[in-house]
């Protein structure tokens, strides 16, 4: 028989195997399908505890071997339990190798992954191979549905900035106030968009957002509290920001770090924590742009990144407070100079 090694070569998504299953397999003489056929690497884990690191830390596996006979397996079962930290949950395969009947809880188990098929021994070649196929057919559409998916949440996602941009211009050109529905309708279904958390507005989607406290008279600015004030300029200087590519062409004012700082500033005069991820949507630069951005305002110590207690896997950014006291500082600057024209202005009239 061809017996089942490890290869670490091409091609570069792989079948796992664990070891238990592979011990199975070539006591009944049996051999997985070639490479060349599947287009999956077979690898054997070093241990069962191996296959559950293995697939919290590689989103490569498509297809995962398991030989269990219960549910109460305990490599199946801490699978299980895990499954929600699982890289390559969206499109992982799991071929349930087994000698024996399989009762109504192990199906149970079965069904917490996104697809599965049971293997029962003793079986011939071509049934492995058949199943093994199949598996890796299922496993590359599972992972292609994964990939469209988030390809159309971020088209949604960026339609959704456009809209609010549009319909910022319009309002602010004296068109009905009616049109605030049209974001409102879009907050609501970019909010139940299936984010992993809830993301503070980005400044490009603040843009067009109706803000009551602009429509107020200078007069009734004086009577909000410092805390609804920062938030109201801070709010007005984003929009500015965003604005402006209602009348230029997209990405000439690129300032990720200022957008940054703007939104970081927000978010802590709201109450708000903000994360990498949804930091680097309210850059609307490439990803790996943000991400150095962020590195720098890290560097610069005007921010600084925290990770979440409650989740390990997600981060937050948070302004230091040197960083903070300097937004306030230049805030506050802004306002005295607006102040000054607008007492310049009452004073000619």
């Amino acid at each position: 028989m061809i017996s089942i090694t490890q290869n670490l070569e091409t091609p570069p998504f792989t079948a796992l195997v664990d070891p238990d299953c592979a011990a199975l397999l070539r006591h009944s003489d049996l051999a997985p399908p070639p490479p060349s056929d599947t287009k999956l690497a077979w690898q054997v884990a070093s241990s069962r505890g191996a296959v559950k690191d293995r697939l919290l830390k590689e989103d490569t596996v498509r297809i995962v071997l398991i030989a269990a006979n219960s549910e109460t397996d305990p490599l199946l079962r801490d699978l299980v339990r895990n499954i929600d930290s699982l890289c390559g949950r969206a499109w992982m395969h799991v071929v349930l190798v087994t000698g024996d009947r399989v009762a109504p809880p192990l199906l149970a188990q079965l069904r917490h992954f996104a697809s599965w098929s049971i293997l029962a021994l003793p079986c011939r070649a071509d049934e492995l191979s058949e199943i093994v196929l199949e598996a890796a057919a299922k496993a590359a559409d599972q992972h292609r549905l994964a990939m469209l998916s988030t390809a159309i949440r971020a088209e949604a996602e960026d339609l959704l900035i456009r809209t609010r941009n549009i319909v910022g211009a319009l309002q602010n050109a004296g068109t009905p106030a009616a049109l605030g529905n049209l974001v409102s309708i879009a907050d609501r279904m970019s909010g139940g968009a299936g984010q992993p958390e809830a993301a503070p507005i980005a400044p490009a989607q603040r843009a067009a957002a109706p803000a009551p406290q602009r429509s107020r008279s200078a007069a009734d600015q004086d009577f909000l509290t410092p805390e609804e004030a920062g938030r109201n300029w801070v709010r007005t200087m984003i929009e500015l920001c965003s604005s402006r590519q209602n009348f230029f062409p997209d990405g000439l004012f690129s300032d990720p770090a200022w957008d940054m700082l703007l939104d970081l500033t927000y978010a802590r005069l709201a109450g708000k924590r903000v994360s990498v991820s949804s930091l680097c949507i309210a850059s609307r630069v490439p990803a790996t742009t943000a991400l150095r951005r962020i590195g720098d305002l890290v560097a610069e110590g005007l921010a600084t990144r925290v990770r979440d207690e409650n989740d390990g896997r997600r981060v937050f950014v948070d302004l230091t407070d040197d960083g903070f006291a300097r937004m306030l500082a230049y805030i506050d600057n802004v306002r005295g100079t607006f102040a000054i024209d607008r007492h310049s202005a009452a004073r000619k009239a």
